[in-house]
């Protein structure tokens, strides 16, 4: 069973503390810092220079065995510690003792000449390694044996260190390593692409200032953004060519980063993991917290699914502040891609609650992302790149932030009107979920109203079989049913006419409601379906849950999005599309 990303990340962490953290007898560092630094590089990048390094750690464990008979016996008593000097001294003796034969190595100015044509890369005669590079190799090695294991480093080292000729190339055992080296890390690190993106924004924040969670902010998303997809190789490389692809990749750095302010505070070691999850609950003892889910998944998973809660026009618009999956795929796609800015299914939270502290970059992407959109379709039409730039430009006016909250609003009422219709049907079908919708539609008055309702109609007691009664006992405990009957009775006593209680208004608009709305699941013909009413029931929670994230965001929208703001941003996007796609214009020019 794979570990959490923390406990895995974390087994990262150990193998290379425990090659950089060792110490000699005299307490010195047993690998000189800068060269357990480049090796923790080497790993966690897990680029060509991964590949290299272990090329080069085959040829000197045989090199090593050959020097002592055993190359861990070299490394680990007849080394104090890895300084090159050590490497140059332990060598010559060995040589001048007759171990190491002139047909296998021969000394050179700098370092090894490697003779052996097992050792030779393809159309080579020897190979050569510097005495200089022999510490940052051999703590490479020591990083391996603490991956992998001793044994299973020893095992896949045997064709190369047999006494005699080598029964494997080195080309060949050294791919066999790195390839279960990088099968250990896969499972326990982040992709190389995000590895890459972080050392991009961390280099990005660190030319501002401290590398902490709070310099990233809006601001900070957009120059970032500006700064990146202007570099034109890079940008598209790393994913961060559109501006929701960066957003999303900084609002994931910024919990990183404060993930691992957390496990500072409490002591625990560095976490290379990218994301820095929180130590598990198991660990720490705490209670089980569950993580926050897009309630747009439950809306989407059956039976929920089966009602048509959100046309496709809406979950499009809901992506971004509320992710859940994308209605046109079932898998996301690569999330650079520069066809479709909302290619993912995941929001710019990613697997978050939507911080508002954020709005304004949640605004940006929902206007200007569809404008870079636009701008690349043009492009791919063969429109001239100024051209393709102003057009697409042309759909964001300045009213454009104003008319983005209105948009949320409207799906905030639609899915109000439609939590009213499936109020009406889950009551008429007796279901206990209606008391959802309840609550939320109706607050606190109607509960009150229905509190005391169920009240004053008591349970029957339960006659006893010995002496006809239990007048003492306590009454059984209320199930919900009492509350559904509550709802029945204010139902059945607004037919009649009676004067109207805040629990009947609230039926009567779910009456009005379900005349209204004419989606799957609330149309006339649904009505009495026993898979209809399941799939009400069953998105009634997500649903209410839906709307309590935009009744949370509607506010903030209002203060971030004014006219003023909206111009500002429209100045700095159309300057950044003129560099990224139209370079040399005279639009190209830094924005105001």
């Amino acid at each position: 069973m794979r570990a959490p990303p923390s406990q895995a990340a974390q087994e990262v962490a150990e193998a290379l503390a425990m090659t950089s953290e060792r110490t000699a007898a005299d307490g010195s560092p047993w690998c000189p810092p800068r060269d357990a630094d480049q090796v923790q590089h080497w790993v966690t990048d897990r680029g060509r220079e991964l590949g290299g390094g272990i090329r080069r750690v085959v040829r000197l464990a045989r090199l090593l065995a050959a020097a002592e008979g055993n190359y861990l016996q070299f490394l680990h008593v007849r080394l104090p510690t890895l300084r090159t000097r050590h490497f140059k001294v332990a060598l010559h003796a060995a040589a001048a003792a007759g171990r190491i034969p002139r047909a296998m190595a021969t000394f050179t100015a700098n370092g090894v000449r490697m003779h052996e044509a097992a050792l030779a890369p393809p159309g080579a005669i020897g190979f050569d390694i510097d005495f200089a590079q022999m510490p940052r190799l051999a703590a490479l090695l020591d990083v391996l044996h603490n991956a992998l294991g001793f044994g299973a480093v020893e095992d896949l080292l045997k064709p190369i260190l047999a006494r005699g000729a080598p029964s494997l190339r080195a080309d060949e055992v050294a791919r066999t390593l790195h390839a279960r080296l990088n099968a250990w890390l896969s499972e326990r690190l982040e992709s190389p692409h995000y590895i890459r993106q972080a050392q991009k924004m961390r280099a990005f924040l660190a030319s501002r200032g401290p590398v902490k969670p709070h310099a990233i902010d809006d601001e900070a998303i957009l120059d970032f953004w500006v700064s990146a997809a202007a570099t034109p190789g890079d940008s598209e490389t790393e994913g961060f060519r559109l501006f929701r692809s960066s957003a999303r990749a900084m609002l994931r750095y910024r919990r990183a980063l404060r993930d691992a302010d957390s496990w500072r505070q409490i002591g625990a070691p560095l976490n290379l993991d990218d994301h820095l999850h929180r130590q598990t609950d198991a660990e720490s003892g705490a209670p089980a917290v569950e993580a926050w889910q897009s309630p747009l998944r439950a809306l989407a998973t059956p039976p929920a699914s089966a009602v048509k809660w959100l046309t496709k026009r809406e979950r499009l618009w809901l992506l971004n502040y509320l992710g859940g999956p994308h209605p046109d795929r079932d898998e996301p796609e690569d999330e650079g891609s520069e066809a479709d800015g909302q290619a993912s299914g995941a929001g710019l939270a990613d697997a978050e609650r939507f911080d508002l502290e954020f709005v304004r970059t949640l605004l940006r992407a929902d206007v200007f992302g569809p404008v870079q959109s636009n701008v690349v379709a043009g492009l791919r039409r063969r429109v001239a790149p100024a051209a393709a730039v102003a057009q697409a430009l042309a759909q964001a006016a300045d009213t454009a932030y104003e008319a983005c909250a209105e948009s949320y609003g409207e799906v905030g009422e639609q899915l109000r009107t439609e939590c009213l219709a499936a109020l009406a049907t889950l009551m008429e079908a007796g279901a206990p979920q209606c008391l959802h919708l309840v609550s939320h539609l109706g607050g606190r008055e109607v509960l009150e109203e229905l509190l005391a309702d169920a009240r004053r109609d008591p349970p029957p007691a339960e006659a006893d079989d010995d002496d006809g009664g239990a007048a003492d006992e306590p009454a059984p405990a209320r199930g919900m049913g009492a509350y559904v009957a509550a709802l029945e009775r204010a139902a059945a006593a607004g037919a009649q006419g009676a004067p109207a209680s805040p629990t009947q208004t609230l039926l009567a608009k779910a009456q009005a409601a379900l005349r209204k709305v004419g989606r799957i699941g609330f149309r006339r013909s649904d009505r009495g379906d026993a898979a209809v009413v399941a799939a009400l029931a069953a998105g009634a929670a997500p649903v209410v849950e839906v709307l309590r994230e935009l009744e949370r965001l509607l506010p903030a929208l209002a203060e971030a999005g004014p006219r003023a703001a909206m111009a500002i941003d429209r100045q700095r996007f159309e300057a950044a599309f003129h560099r990224i796609y139209a370079p040399g214009t005279a639009e190209d020019a830094p924005a105001a």
